[in-house]
């Protein structure tokens, strides 16, 4: 069975997954029950949460079970005493903790990337490979590649942007090829154009070819002067049948044939056509309505003669309309399109070498893993079979998510195992990226015969003004954008019906029980008072006992965000926004890198000034790695602060801990795929915009967006700029044209990045644009939903007082107050100063409930102690000594073992490509505790002469390519052999092998083996030596041609 859970928003959707999780476990007799349930949440944060629910709940279960929620679920349903369910709760969380590696509770990411993990031999990718999230990081690297490679080897690229260039600057674009190509692949490297290709099956590659692209755009040129070459015959055959009977087009009505004949006689090739308006056509239709009534009668006798011409050109021009207007916005693209094959090929080429694979294209390739494999072999490939599937946020699942899991799923059902699916229609805002509300709302039935549907009523989150608002509200805009939108393009119920309107399952019941009744503000005002209206009702909510930390403003995108929390900053209260999350404005971040910059580019002006005032010279800095480097200049800059701010800078050097650890976080994620080369960091830094998670505790006002905010309650929102949240905008996606029967069928039918507006009504987009349209509507009204269902205790809401109806949901919202609100308890109040005149700007406020009083409001509260904020750092100096490796600890003697130091001498050999490496070979043994200093200097010493005894060996300056050290070789029959050294020089290869005990006649064997191998690989010339490295006695083995 699949239990299809839909949860509103504070229906305790968590709770109930919990208690499914706990459930299963409770009632299974495997006592490794969890080791076969997989729990997958959509972040990092409600995989914690969810797993510190569980194992708290089994705890309470175990030791006091009254104080858990959980009880009366599980006693007497499944347990008949207390005492049966405390010891099986007992079990089960003992059993979870000395296994905990495999309590599967996962993001959905993580799984996928474990299980695409077991398979990395499959897709040819070694099994160290990374995931890169930053996919546009990769995307502007492959660009940069790309515009690298131009010259007359590339002729093709080159001629192609050259045409683009002359092209764009001809229309009065600007033109910055850099900035526009890297627009363009990140387009071309979308979801929704590898959906769209895969669904139709088209093979980009050909699809996208220069070769393609240009014939492509010739037949769109044909098409279009065609159509042209069509329209002007049409407009010149009207224009002659009136000359025919001595009259001209102007003679019409407002000269209304007038105006369109000569206008398609000189048309400009790169106009979009508009369509020919009802009133234009209505009067083509109705000869009478042509010519003043004091001049019908005189040309009443020439409508046979006049309506025949007219009429086809109109017939030609509404039947040509749709292709034309599309070729023209084709066209306009190809020369876009052009550098797709390049880049593919450069992006492919860049994880190969990075050795990383990006998130769609990992999940691509389970994909096809998956559907080529049962479930069976999936398990025994990962190691780990699961039986139940429990999917939180299934609303925010991507199609390709889905299809990954369902083989998965269907395989439980067939195993006779129960799944469950949660998540909620209402707050799916993710459509950008991935997401698709319509498996929740309608697929995974028709998908599923065994699915359960089960609604969650009630509402834990939020008073009752609140709850009894966002039922009201949202049934009445659900259903007027279904009047307002007409028929749905796609199957389905409508707006109302995924609200639940229809049948009542989207009214949430009130389940707090506390008399307070919360309160619901609306303020609609001037545009320029919204800033100051969050402020005054920030300090209206602090004079009811809030705290700044239960406030929290939600706004549309970033920068409403930046603007309010400047305002607030401004006027002296403290905030918590996404732009102070960010790692660049951390002050120490920003020092720090301009130290690194420095080390760079010693010309870094900034850089330089700090290094100096640091008393920092780069020369005299010894460090192994990038994160070695780092940790080295945090500690100089928190240490060499001077002047009488020194204990302040100190200070607020410290308050940026969280700062620094995440940057530190950020470095070490980039050397793993990137290495320790400063000029890469310092590119890749320009280009990123790293934050740091959002503190807890902090007293401070929060400024987030509405898609971040999901998922969370605050006890009081503000939600200003609410017109913001538009009907619909036009907005781009990959869309393909329906060509069939119209003069591009065979032409135009792959994806086009098309801008979809009202305009797109008049081309063969016009399908997509009212899709687009219904499911920008759905989208934007969830966002609406989201927003105002984060309150627990109050919320306003403030919108531009003239905000209309049918433009944005604050528009909307209006309607219904000014509509309902006095039924649904809302009380109207017109807020204008002394003398002033009421107008259409003058704000009104309506408000229902009473303000809470958050002095009574019950507060988390904590007895550990706080940690005071700090990077502490100290170089080890004298305080640590270095010892020898552990292999001797019980050893009576402090004298190296002779096996043991021949593994020692050996190994820095192995690290040896010229003399001039020997040094610091040593170093490394030394730092390692493989030898001490006195040791280590003896080493250098016996190394250094035996080395000195052999140059052909170890040349000063070898070619590339001449020395290999500890180099793999595999054999005809797969078997791996590393041989010390091998020197390729004049035509000749020498192989040796170091030892450092006693002559053995298996070293022959292995040498010999070695030189077979080289011989067989084509070398004819093959010397073969084993090196007795302490007495620099060399054996040479003899070569004989029946060795190969």
């Amino acid at each position: 069975m699949i239990e299809l859970l839909k949860a509103s928003a504070g229906s305790g959707k968590t709770w109930n997954l919990a208690k499914t999780y706990i459930g299963l476990l409770l009632q299974n007799e495997d006592r490794n029950a969890y080791r076969h349930i997989l729990a997958v949440t959509f972040t990092n944060k409600a995989t914690d949460e969810m797993k510190s629910r569980i194992l708290k709940e089994l705890h309470l279960l175990s030791v006091h079970p009254e104080a858990s929620g959980y009880l009366r679920e599980f006693v007497p349903r499944i347990f008949p005493t207390l005492e049966k369910l405390q010891r099986k709760a007992e079990d089960v969380l003992y059993n979870i903790l000395h296994d905990y590696g495999a309590f599967s509770v996962s993001t959905i990411d993580k799984f996928f990337q474990q299980t695409l993990k077991a398979f990395s031999r499959e897709i040819g990718q070694f099994a160290s490979y990374q995931v890169e999230l930053d996919k546009d990081s990769l995307v502007s690297e492959s660009v940069d590649r790309v515009l690298d490679s131009l010259s007359e080897e590339n002729k093709a690229l080159l001629d192609w942007l050259s045409v683009r260039a002359m092209e764009q600057l001809e229309e009065g674009r600007r033109f910055n090829i850099d900035i526009g190509l890297k627009e363009m692949a990140k387009r071309l490297k979308s979801d929704q154009l590898r959906n769209l290709i895969e669904d139709r099956g088209i093979d980009e590659q050909r699809a996208y070819s220069k070769e393609t692209l240009a014939k492509t755009k010739g037949r769109l040129k044909e098409v279009m002067d065609a159509f042209r070459a069509d329209l002007k015959q049409a407009a010149r055959d009207v224009e002659s049948a009136f000359s025919e009977v001595g009259i001209s087009t102007d003679d019409t009505v407002y000269h209304f044939l007038g105006k369109v004949t000569k206008k398609f006689q000189d048309l400009d090739p790169r106009d979009k056509l508009p369509e020919l308006t009802d009133t234009f056509q209505s009067r083509v239709a109705d000869f009478g309505t042509w010519f003043k009534k004091s001049d019908q009668s005189r040309y009443a006798g020439l409508e046979n003669v006049l309506t025949p011409p007219v009429q086809a050109f109109c017939k030609r021009y509404n039947t040509g309309l749709k292709a034309y207007n599309t070729a023209l916005l084709l066209s306009g693209q190809i020369n876009d399109l052009g550098i797709a094959s390049d880049l593919y090929k450069e992006f492919s080429d860049l994880m190969k070498e990075k050795n990383v694979l990006s998130l769609d294209d990992s999940n691509r390739i389970l994909k096809n893993i998956i559907d080529g494999s049962d479930a069976p072999f999936v398990y025994e490939r990962i190691g780990v079979r699961f039986e139940h599937f429990l999917l939180d946020e299934f609303q925010d699942t991507s199609r390709i998510q889905w299809d990954n899991f369902r083989p998965l799923i269907a395989n439980s059902l067939a195993q006779g195992f129960d799944n469950l699916l949660v998540g909620d229609v209402k707050q799916s805002i993710y459509r950008w990226r991935g997401s698709d509300w319509k498996l929740m709302a309608e697929e995974v039935e028709k998908q599923f015969d065994s699915v359960v549907e089960r609604n969650l009523d009630g509402n834990w989150r939020s008073l009752r003004a609140l709850v009894e608002f966002n039922n009201d509200f949202f049934a009445y805009a659900s259903e007027s954008l279904d009047r307002m939108l007409g028929d749905a393009p796609f199957p389905g119920t409508g707006i109302a019906g995924l609200y639940g309107v229809n049948d009542r399952s989207g009214k949430q019941e009130v389940r707090l029980r506390e008399a307070a009744e919360g309160s619901v503000e609306v303020l609609f005002c001037p545009e320029d008072r919204e800033l100051d209206s969050v402020l005054q009702t920030i300090r209206q909510v602090k004079e009811q006992g809030a705290r700044y930390g239960d406030i929290t403003v939600l706004v549309r995108n970033n920068r409403e965000g930046a603007e309010i929390a400047g305002h607030l900053m401004d006027s002296g209260i403290d905030v918590i926004s996404d732009d102070s999350l960010k790692l660049k404005s951390s002050p120490a971040v920003r020092k720090l890198v301009s130290l690194i910059s420095c080390f760079h580019n010693p010309e870094d002006s900034i850089g330089s000034f700090l290094a100096l005032r640091s008393g920092l010279v780069p020369g005299d800095i010894a460090c192994k790695s990038l994160l070695d480097l780092c940790e080295q200049l945090i500690r100089i800059a928190r240490d060499s602060v001077d002047g009488p701010d020194t204990a302040v800078e100190s200070a607020s050097f410290d308050r940026e801990t969280q700062y620094l650890q995440s940057f530190m976080d950020y470095v070490q994620d980039h050397v793993a795929v990137n290495g320790n080369a400063l000029d890469t960091f310092l590119k890749a830094w320009d280009e990123a915009d790293p934050v740091i998670s959002s503190p807890s505790d902090a007293d401070s006002v929060r400024v987030m967006t509405i898609h971040k905010s999901k998922g969370l309650e605050f006890p009081y929102v503000i939600f200003p700029f609410a017109e913001k949240v538009e009907l619909f905008r036009p907005s781009s996606r990959w869309s393909v044209p329906d060509v069939q029967d119209t003069p591009l069928e065979g032409i135009g039918d792959m994806p086009y990045d098309i801008l979809l507006s009202r305009t797109s009504k008049n081309t063969l987009f016009e399908q997509d644009y009212l899709e687009e349209r219904w499911l920008q509507a759905i989208d934007n009204i969830n966002t609406f939903y989201v927003a105002l269902t984060r309150a627990s205790k109050g919320m306003t809401v403030i919108a531009r007082a003239d905000s209309k109806p049918d433009g944005d949901f604050s528009g909307i919202l209006r309607n219904y107050l000014e509509e309902y609100g006095a039924v649904r308890g809302f009380a109207q109040t017109t807020l204008q100063e002394p003398g002033e005149t009421a107008d259409g700007d003058t704000p009104v406020l309506f408000r229902k409930g009473q303000p809470y009083d958050f002095t009574v409001m019950r507060r988390e509260t904590t007895e550990s102690g706080k940690l005071e904020p700090g990077y502490p750092s100290w170089p080890l100096g004298d305080r640590l000594k270095f010892r020898t490796d552990a292999a001797d600890f019980f050893s009576d003697t402090d004298v190296l073992k002779p096996r043991r130091k021949g593994i020692v001498l050996h190994d820095i050999l192995s690290a040896v490509i010229t003399p001039s490496d020997l040094s610091d070979a040593v170093e490394r043994a030394f730092r390692a505790g493989d030898l001490d200093r006195n040791e280590a200097g003896e080493a250098a010493r016996l190394l250094s002469s035996r080395i000195a005894a052999h140059p052909d060996w170890f040349p000063d300056a070898p070619e590339e390519g001449t020395i290999f050290t500890e180099t793999s070789l595999v054999d005809i029959d797969g078997e791996t052999f590393r041989p010390d050294r091998v020197v390729l020089r004049d035509g000749r290869v020498t192989v040796i092998d170091y030892k450092f005990g006693a002559q053995r006649p298996d070293h022959l064997e292995q040498i010999a083996r070695y030189a077979a191998i080289y011989g067989r690989l084509g070398h004819a010339a093959v010397d073969a030596a084993i090196w007795y490295v302490p007495e620099d006695r060399v054996v040479t083995l003899p070569i004989s041609p029946n060795l190969f």
